[in-house]
């Protein structure tokens, strides 16, 4: 028996394997949008489109987040006619209405409401842990920009106003932890954030 041979027999992770067979790197689902420049954000090539991982949809309000992302769900639906769409909702912004003017069909969308981050991990964690690679699974989390903590909650149930610090590790705890599942599962996660606009804190000289 090999070196090579003895390591995969001893290893306790099923998936382990020769990197020139790993199934992680040579098989991964591509999903081209009508629109060539999306493609060429997400993957760099005009043909090219959504990938399995994490991708972050950044910007102020009103600037068609969530349109982006359902136009990428609705080219991986229409790729995948046995897909669905997991859609995790903390803003209700979106009727039926606009699921259906992407071509979306909503009884393929399983609509899961969250009120704050860590309901949105324990959720979210289990889903992926149960979801199969073959399983064709698109998800969209609409939004994380606005979605409070735990602690923040509690906070205002309890009416004190002290600053919250968890918020910000809770969400970098939560992409830790879905990173490896979307990858290993293949499986595209779609995250609306939030921007702002910063303002100075002084105005500038004028000479």
């Amino acid at each position: 028996m090999s070196i090579m041979d003895k390591l995969k027999k001893n290893s306790k992770i099923k998936t382990t394997a020769v990197l020139a067979d790993s199934i992680f790197f040579g098989e991964k689902t591509m999903v081209q949008t009508e629109v060539p420049m999306i493609n060429v954000a997400l993957s760099g090539d005009p043909q090219g489109g959504l990938t399995s991982g994490l991708t972050v949809l950044a910007g102020p309000s009103k600037h068609f987040k969530t349109s982006f992302a359902l136009l990428m769900a609705g080219a991986y639906l229409k790729e995948h006619k046995d897909a669905v769409l997991l859609f995790y909702d903390s803003e209700f912004g979106s009727p039926q209405s606009y699921f259906e003017a992407f071509g979306i069909d909503t009884t393929r969308v399983l609509h899961t409401p969250i009120t704050d981050v860590e309901q949105l991990k324990f959720d979210l964690v289990n889903q992926l842990d149960e979801i199969e690679r073959k399983d064709k699974v698109i998800i969209i989390i609409d939004s994380i920009g606005n979605l409070a903590s735990k602690k923040e909650l509690e906070d205002a149930l309890n009416e004190k106003s002290v600053a919250d610090m968890s918020r910000a590790k809770a969400i970098k705890g939560l992409f830790r932890m879905v990173t490896p599942y979307l990858t290993m599962k293949d499986v595209s996660l779609l995250a609306v954030n939030h921007t702002y606009q910063e303002m100075g804190l002084f105005p500038k000289a004028i000479v």
